[in-house]
C-alpha cells in the first residue's frame, strides 16, 4: 500500500499551533523532518550518526539537527543550519511547511535532559544529500514502515540498561534502530496528520507520551548528563 501526504495532511501541519516549552533542560536542540515522495509513497529523511569514540550517541538514527548555539536566529534557523552542514540540503521558506510541537527527553535527577523543537519540510526541486563525516548512512524511510507490527523491536536505553523503550528495527544488519525522541516526534506528526502508527502498541505509544515524565535512576543519571554534555 502506497501511502502519499495529501495537501490537505499537509495543511493539518502548516496551520497546526505548536506547544513551544519553556521549561529548562541541559540542552536545546532542533531538528528538520524532511518529506518527499517516493516510489512507495511520501518518505521521510532518517540519517545514522557515524561510529566516533566518546560520542554517546554514535550509531543512532536520528533527523537532521542538533544543539542550537547562541549564533542561531532561533531554533528553525539550527534546524536548517544543521541540515546543510550534515546532509548537505539547504532548507527555505519555499520548503517549510509548519512546526511540530516541541518534546523533551528523559528527565536527569528531575531536570529534563533536552528540550527538541521539531520542523517539518518538502523541498519542491530535485533533492541531492551530501553526508558530511557525523552521518554513516542516510535512509528515505516510507511512512508505511510504520505501520507493519513486525518491524517493532525491544530496545533498552544505552545509558540506563534496566529502562525499555519502544523502538521500530529500520535495519537489523546496520544496526539502525529508531527510538527515543525521533521516534516520539514521528508520533507527534502521525496524530497531527491523522495516521495510525501501528507498529506500536497503544501501550508502547503511552511510554513515548510519558518519556518526559520519566526521572532516571540516581546511579545512571551522571552518565546521561555526561553523555548530552559531550553532545554540547
Amino acid at each position: 500500500m502506497n501511502v502519499h501526504l495529501s495537501n490537505q495532511k499537509l495543511s493539518l501541519i502548516s496551520q497546526h499551533e505548536p506547544a513551544e516549552r519553556t521549561h529548562p533542560s541541559l540542552m536545546q536542540a532542533a531538528v528538520a523532518m524532511v518529506l518527499r515522495d517516493g516510489e512507495h509513497g511520501t518518505e521521510i529523511l532518517m540519517m545514522q550518526r557515524a561510529h566516533h569514540d566518546g560520542d554517546p550517541w554514535s550509531g543512532q538514527m536520528a533527523f537532521p539537527g542538533g544543539k542550537i548555539d547562541p549564533d542561531d536566529h532561533g531554533p528553525q534557523a539550527a534546524a536548517e543550519r544543521e541540515t546543510l552542514e550534515e546532509v548537505g540540503l539547504r532548507l527555505g521558506p519555499q520548503d517549510y511547511i509548519g512546526r511540530l510541537d516541541d518534546v523533551y527527553g528523559l528527565k536527569v535527577n528531575g531536570q529534563y535532559s533536552v528540550l527538541v523543537s521539531s520542523f517539518v519540510y518538502k523541498p519542491t526541486g530535485a533533492i541531492e544529500l551530501t553526508p558530511n563525516y557525523e552521518v554513516a548512512d542516510l535512509v528515505w524511510l516510507p511512512t508505511q514502515f510504520l505501520a507493519q507490527r513486525d518491524n517493532a523491536h525491544d530496545f533498552y536505553h544505552p545509558h540506563a540498561p534496566e529502562v525499555k523503550m519502544p523502538a521500530v528495527m529500520i535495519n537489523e544488519t546496520k544496526q539502525q534502530v529508531l527510538w527515543g525522541l525521533s521516534l516520539r516526534i514521528l508520533t507527534i506528526f502521525y496524530d497531527l496528520v491523522g495516521w495510525e502508527l501501528a507498529v506500536l502498541s497503544d501501550r508502547d505509544q503511552q511510554d513515548l507520551r510519558d518519556i518526559e515524565n520519566r526521572d532516571i535512576v540516581r546511579r545512571h543519571a551522571k552518565n546521561i548528563a555526561k553523555a548530552v554534555s559531550r553532545s554540547k
